[in-house]
């Protein structure tokens, strides 16, 4: 049974059912892709690398550690991402609440009418480029500039930090000062909008928004249709664009459906892995370095688990301390998402086949000209987005969705046991802070704004959400607080630094101790405005030749 996105909108209330995974696996290089065997020969094993976590950091680790012979072991929580919902782009939200799905859930959110918000992130080869919705954004090239100022990240601002994204990069418009060709991760920047979205983007420009053909390149502002991580009509995840050509080299082994328990340490250096399969604990080491690629909820996780966090909280929940550090699990940041939804004056085109995606465009733009890159980037739907709470009175209807990436609120990951089973406490404290529903509330008068304009008068009708009879600023704030919901870019956990709450330093080792390295979105300083998968995919060609000049 397939989800009909023409049907219904976009909403978690119409999940289908929980799709199995494949279990219990070791796929070996030497061309063995989808090939499995007994795991149990892994045993003791040892390797240069461990590599935890298969997501859109490790594949790319996996693929550049392998490329001049080192014996890497890449660990995967989830099993193979061979499902159509996967390589399929427009059945991304099928595959919500599935096995393929970590499926988190916030503790409920003071600040956001008691809310727990709903984080899918990916359970599979490619993690959560597995599961996202395959747009290619960079972020702001002061986002980067500040990491290496505002942070002591040396080497991380944005003239460093250009050449890893256009070294990943086969750019559909080819080669240039910003883009690369021929890189394993296809960026499609061209393709047919759909006609409400098309409608959308001149409402913008009439609204004063400049129309911008390349977000990713010289100048971010404007609105554009976006760049996707797809490759003729499927999905480009970064299983398929690095690990898959990396699976046929001999010295890459990968085990899937394996939870590591814990990184081992002797003294203050990682030595190894311990992880659980099939009820079965077991152990390999890693004469190198271990390198933790669990993202930003898993890799914290994963850090505690093993003694290495704030000390008070690991006697507290029963773990021992091995190494006290206190940033670990805090730093926690999201962008947020609230609908403006729109009813169809008229019957809406459904999406066709061809579309790849029912988003199509956005806007990025400033709450302040003197801001030096945009802390909004609202999101162009051709479908309602309705938040989980919501009625859903119409699927014929499309959304603006006012957003802030420039967040000032920030949280908190947390151990509730000792057992890799006992739940996350996730509390990202969403619009605790005032700044973060005053961007909410400035960027839902800015899509009423477009959805004004003459281009989308024959396709708008009614306002479903927030309704036109919410309009003063008070009335707009509590509104954002009961429809805000994640924009799934979570980050910062094992922050990057130099201050004595940075997990890493600027090579993304962990500080204090030997061996061990965290690579993914956790070590994120401050978030870049924008999608979060692009910067990762970067975090992970730079951390490839910073680990081999560590080894040369």
């Amino acid at each position: 049974m397939t989800k009909d996105l023409s049907s219904s909108g976009l909403s978690r209330r119409s999940f289908i059912g929980r799709t199995a995974v494949a279990s219990g696996v070791l796929s070996l290089g030497g061309g063995l892709w989808g090939a499995s065997v007994n795991p149990a020969n892994a045993q003791q094993q040892q390797y240069d690398y461990v590599i935890i976590g298969a997501g859109s950091a490790g594949c790319v680790l996996a693929n550049r550690l392998t490329e001049e012979g080192a014996r890497v072991l890449l660990i995967e929580a989830g099993g193979p991402d061979t499902s159509e919902m996967i390589s399929t782009p427009m059945r991304l939200i099928e595959l919500w609440g599935t096995d393929y799905d970590w499926g988190y859930q916030t503790v409920p959110q003071e600040h956001a009418a008691g809310r727990q918000l709903y984080w899918p992130r990916g359970k599979t080869l490619g993690g959560s480029s597995s599961l996202n919705g395959m747009i290619y954004v960079r972020g702001n090239a002061s986002d980067y500039d500040a990491w290496a100022t505002d942070f002591g990240c040396e080497g991380w601002d944005y003239a460093s930090v250009l050449p890893y994204f256009k070294k990943s990069e086969d750019f559909s418009r080819g080669a240039d000062e910003y883009h690369g060709a021929g890189g394993p991760l296809h960026v499609t920047a061209d393709f047919e909008p759909h006609p409400v979205t098309r409608a959308m983007v001149e409402a913008a420009q009439q609204a004063g928004h400049p129309l911008n053909e390349d977000t990713n390149g010289a100048q971010q502002d404007g609105v554009a249709y976006v760049d996707l991580n797809t490759h003729d009509g499927k999905r480009a995840s970064t299983a398929v664009a690095f690990l898959r050509p990396a699976l046929e080299r001999e010295n890459l082994s990968l085990i899937t459906n394996a939870r590591v328990l814990k990184v081992d340490l002797d003294g203050t250096r990682a030595t190894g892995v311990t992880y659980l399969q099939e009820g079965e604990s077991r152990s390999v080491s890693a004469t190198r370095e271990v390198i933790v690629c669990g993202g930003a909820i898993e890799s914290p996780r994963i850090l505690m688990m093993s003694g290495i966090g704030p000390r008070a909280h690991l006697e507290e929940v029963g773990i021992t301390p091995r190494h006290d550090l206190p940033g670990v699990g805090q730093n926690l940041n999201d962008h947020t998402l609230c609908p403006v939804i729109y009813e169809g004056a008229q019957q809406l085109p459904p999406p066709d086949d061809m579309a790849i995606t029912v988003l199509h465009a956005h806007l990025f733009a400033k709450s302040d000209p003197s801001l030096p890159g945009p802390d909004m980037q609202p999101l162009f739907f051709n479908v309602p987005y309705y938040a989980p709470e919501m009625e859903q009175p119409t699927a014929n209807a499309f959304t603006f969705n006012a957003s802030g990436v420039q967040p000032a609120s920030s949280g908190e990951i947390r151990l509730t046991g000792p057992s890799i089973d006992d739940p996350l406490h996730i509390d990202p404290k969403v619009l605790s802070q005032q700044h973060d529903v005053d961007i909410l509330v400035m960027s839902i008068k800015q899509m009423r704004e477009i959805a004004g304009q003459p281009a989308l008068a024959k396709w708008k009708g009614r306002e479903i959400y927030p309704g036109e009879d919410v309009q003063d600023d008070a009335a707009l704030a509590e509104y954002a607080r009961s429809a805000v919901m994640s924009y799934h870019h979570q980050n910062g956990t094992c922050a990057m630094g130099t201050g004595d709450m940075a997990v890493v330093d600027p090579e993304l080792r962990v500080r204090g101790l030997e061996g061990l390295r965290v690579v993914d979105a956790s070590i994120f300083p401050k978030v870049m405005a924008g999608n979060t998968n692009a910067p990762v995919i970067m975090v992970a060609e730079k951390a490839a030749d910073l680990i081999k000049a560590a080894h040369s």
